[in-house]
Order: C-alpha cells, then sequence, then structure tokens
C-alpha cells in the first residue's frame, strides 16, 4: 500500500467522520426544531381557542360559536382539530378529513426527526345544545418535516459536496507533493544499475529536499570513487601485464635460452661419443627432456604474453587461441567473426580484450558444458564523426546458463567486468537458466568515460 494511499485513506476517514457528525448535528437540530414548532403551535392554537370562547359569552348559541371559532383555524399548519361528542363520535374536524398529511421527505428523516405524538384537548361547558363537548387539537408535523427536510438537505448537499472538494483537493495535493518521490526512485533505480552521474534537481518541499541533497552527495562520492577505483584497477592490470611481459622476456632469454644451449650440448656430446652407447643414450635423453621443458616453458612464456598478439596483432591473436581451444574441446566448436580494423588499439586495448575472450573460453569449458560458441568482434563508427567509435564483443552459448540474480558472479566473470570498467566501458551479462549465456561489452575506442551498465 503507497504512502499516497495511506494518506488519502486517512483523510477520506477523517472527511467521512466529519460528515457523519455533520448529519448528526442537522438531523438533532431538525428534530428539535420540528417537536418545537409544533408544540409551540398547537399550544398557541389551544390559548386563542380559549380566548375566542372566553369572549363569546354565554349567551352566544354554544355550537356555531365554536364551530365559527374553530372554522378560523382551517388554514392553520401543523394541526389536526376534531370537536368530539361526549360519546367519543367526531362532531366536526379541520381539516374536515382526519387523515394525517405525508410530508415529502425520504422515510429514515422522517423516523429521525419526527416527534413524539402531542395532543391537546379542552373539554367545553355543556349546553343546551353543544351537549359537552370536547376539542382535540393533535399536532400533525409533516409540514415542518418537510420544511426540515428541505433545509437539512441543502444543508447536507453542501457539506457532501464541501467534503469531496476538500478531498480531490487534498488528493491531488498530495500528490503532487509526493511526486518528487518516483523521481527519486528513478534515480535510486540508476545507481543500482551503476550510473553514478544520476542527480536529483531541487525540491520545493523541505523535508523531500533534504534526502535530494543527500542522494546527489552520495552520488558524488560513489562516482569519485568508482572513477578512482577504475583507475587503480587499470593501473593495476597493466603493472600485472607488465609482470608478466617481464616474466616471458625472462624465460625466452635466460630459460629458454640455457634449456638450447644445455640441449646443443648434449647433442655435441652425443656427436663426440658416437662409438658409445650408453653416453649416447644418456645425450638423447637429455635432448629430450631439454625439449620437453622448453616446451612447458614456450607453452607459459604464451599464457603470460601471446607473441602473436605483439607480432600479428588482436584478430590473428584471437583466432589462434580460439583454433587452440577447439582442438581440445571436440565436443565443442567456437565460430568467430570479426568486422573492421583494430590495428590502431592501443597496447593496452589489445591485452585487455585478449585476457577478456581467453577468460570467457576458460569459463565456458569449464562450467558451461555447450557444444555450440559464438564470439564476434566489431568495430562500430558512426557517421557523425563527433561521437568516439566504439569496440564490440559478443559471446554467447547454448549451456546450461544460471540466474544472475541468484547466482554469485565467479572470479572469471568478475574480471571480465573489471577489465571492461577498467576501460570506461559496457559490461552486460544476460542468462537464463536452459538457455546459455550472452555477454556484450562495448569499448570506446578512443578511451573516452561512457555510461558503464552492469549486467
Amino acid at each position: 500500500m503507497s504512502l499516497r494511499f495511506r494518506l488519502n485513506l486517512l483523510i477520506t476517514i477523517m472527511f467521512l467522520l466529519i460528515l457523519g457528525a455533520g448529519a448528526l448535528l442537522v438531523i438533532h437540530h431538525a428534530r428539535g426544531a420540528v417537536e418545537e414548532e409544533t408544540r409551540s403551535t398547537a399550544n398557541l392554537t389551544l390559548n386563542l381557542l380559549e380566548v375566542a370562547l372566553g369572549r363569546s359569552g354565554p349567551e352566544a348559541s354554544a355550537l356555531p360559536a365554536i364551530l365559527a371559532h374553530l372554522a378560523r383555524f382551517e388554514e392553520t399548519r401543523h394541526l389536526h382539530i376534531d370537536l368530539l361528542r361526549p360519546d367519543g363520535t367526531r362532531e366536526s374536524g379541520f381539516p374536515e378529513t382526519s387523515i394525517s398529511r405525508s410530508p415529502a421527505a425520504p422515510g429514515w428523516f422522517v423516523q429521525l426527526v419526527e416527534p413524539p405524538p402531542l395532543k391537546l384537548t379542552r373539554n367545553i361547558a355543556p349546553t343546551q345544545d353543544n351537549y359537552g363537548l370536547l376539542v382535540v387539537i393533535e399536532a400533525d408535523p409533516a409540514d415542518e418535516i418537510t420544511e426540515a427536510w428541505s433545509e437539512a438537505r441543502n444543508m447536507l448537499g453542501l457539506l457532501v459536496v464541501f467534503c469531496l472538494l476538500a478531498n480531490c483537493l487534498v488528493y491531488v495535493t498530495i500528490g503532487r507533493s509526493l511526486k518528487p518521490i518516483s523521481s527519486i526512485l528513478m534515480a535510486l533505480d540508476n545507481i543500482e544499475r551503476g550510473d553514478y552521474r544520476s542527480r536529483l534537481p531541487h525540491i520545493t518541499l523541505p523535508e523531500l529536499n533534504v534526502i535530494v541533497e543527500k542522494f546527489n552527495h552520495m552520488a558524488e562520492v560513489l562516482e569519485r570513487s568508482r572513477a578512482q577505483n577504475r583507475a587503480l584497477a587499470q593501473r593495476s592490470l597493466a603493472i600485472q601485464e607488465q609482470e608478466r611481459r617481464y616474466l616471458a622476456h625472462e624465460l625466452h632469454d635466460e630459460l629458454g635460452q640455457s634449456i638450447s644451449a644445455i640441449k646443443a650440448l648434449a647433442v655435441t656430446i652425443g656427436q663426440r661419443a658416437a662409438n658409445e652407447p650408453e653416453i649416447l643414450q644418456s645425450t638423447q635423453t637429455i635432448s629430450n627432456t631439454s625439449q620437453r621443458i622448453y616446451d612447458v616453458v614456450r607453452g607459459m612464456m604464451r599464457r603470460l604474453r601471446p607473441v602473436i598478439l605483439d607480432e600479428l596483432g588482436l584478430v590473428p591473436a584471437l583466432q589462434n587461441i580460439i583454433d587452440e581451444w577447439n582442438d581440445r574441446h571436440g565436443e565443442a566448436f567456437c565460430r568467430f567473426d570479426s568486422e573492421g580494423e583494430f590495428s590502431d588499439l592501443n597496447d593496452e586495448a589489445r591485452i585487455n580484450v585478449f585476457r577478456i575472450v581467453q577468460e570467457a573460453l576458460t569459463n565456458i569449458s569449464k562450467h558451461a558444458h555447450a557444444t555450440d560458441v559464438s564470439i564476434s568482434l566489431t568495430r562500430t563508427t558512426p557517421a557523425d564523426p563527433t561521437p568516439a567509435p566504439w569496440l564490440r564483443i559478443a559471446i554467447s552459448d547454448n549451456g546450461g546458463g544460471f540466474d544472475p540474480l541468484q547466482t554469485p558472479s565467479g572470479l572469471g566473470l568478475l574480471g571480465m567486468r573489471e577489465r571492461a570498467e577498467a576501460l570506461n566501458g559496457h559490461f552486460e551479462l544476460t542468462s537464463t537458466p536452459g538457455k546459455g549465456v550472452t555477454i556484450q561489452i562495448s569499448l570506446p575506442i578512443s578511451g573516452e568515460s561512457r555510461h558503464v551498465r552492469q549486467g
């Protein structure tokens, strides 16, 4: 449940409570007004009737006088006036029908505001023509309830409209106030993907602006730290390759020459002792052993620093290690394609691309159990000369694959990612269990820093 929804839910509940309290207050006042109005009208009518009868005097004919006085209250609202005989039968009434009128209001409102029944009576002294009549004044709140409903309806309608408008205004205001949170979440997602250049604009809300300032400071620190880590990794890789080159040269110059000298001496001794079989056998053993040691040393030199990379360039070096990998793995085949010119790559870029492909082949042979592997090397040159050209490496296999979110990256993948990022490039890995692995690496040939996306 989002914060905006919860806030609006609480405010809506508060408005509903206010609306309910307002409705109860309006109904309470309406009920009091109806009861007070009907009671006062009935009392007033009874008092006026008593005054009128008192003025008529005893000499007047009682019944015609009573009826004349009652007729004056014909138009009186809220009342039913009946003139009853001593036996309870109706002599006359105003209005003529005793049926109560129905108020023009909903039933629930009538039940809530209708007052208790009110009846007022007055006995008329018996004379020769009135038999001792009884005047019964009964309150009829129908008209008053109708008026109360009209006023209450307007008041309740105004209250409902106010609550709806206020709730809509609060909803819009909260939405606009919380809108920067979406920007903050997007910026955090960018940080998670490695885009440390993300920055948030100034926000007018002080509470959220504090978060914005802290976020921008955090992103700046992370960007600076990443730049330092890249520089450190680049320097570390450069030193590592320098050490490998130095060791390869030492092995070639010192150990290689020494082994060649041992082999030459063994051949010379064998030639001089051609008539001594034991010595000849020993020299042959020394020569074979020297050759095996030299082959091992040459393999070590090739792993430390591929000579073909310096002599023939990047594409022949990659084709060579891929051919050797195919020879060693008869159950799988790796296809290699290249497009573009790569002769202008500096030494650092060449050796890192070579190591990335080398590490990828090692990972595939150890973990993928693939039968089909594809590696492509492409140089993309934009039509606009302003952007730098890119070197793109695509490596894919049809092996078992894995879930990148559940399986931690091994040292091989981390090393490939580190080399790509050290050259200010992109590294993106996509994989699904059972559907192999695809790695996309893009490196700016000019060496300019670009956005790094981590897969």
